[in-house]
């Protein structure tokens, strides 16, 4: 997915969370999280990402790099940060 198509995805994603309300928007979350992840190749891909926005929430710094520069676990390319999808 290039920026724009990040952009407009996200865009939508402010959208519904405006329409479910604040109310609804941790079970909106819940059920996206949980169709993304079963997305994902095997386990420890999913465990990856979900430990990746346990430390991106509570400040616990940058995400994890193997030595080629990608992502661990993500098959994202070291300019991409996997929870924004912005440069790095």
């Amino acid at each position: 997915m290039n920026h724009d198509e990040l952009d407009q995805v996200y865009t939508h994603m402010a959208q519904a969370l405006t329409r479910v309300g604040e109310s609804q928007a941790p079970l909106f979350l819940s059920i996206l999280g949980l169709s993304l992840l079963s997305r994902q190749p095997d386990a420890d891909t999913a465990l990856a990402l979900l430990e990746q926005a346990e430390r991106a929430c509570r400040g616990d710094g940058a995400a994890d790099r193997n030595t080629t520069g990608a992502i661990s676990g993500t098959g994202m390319d070291a300019g991409t940060d996997t929870i924004t999808g912005s440069a790095t």
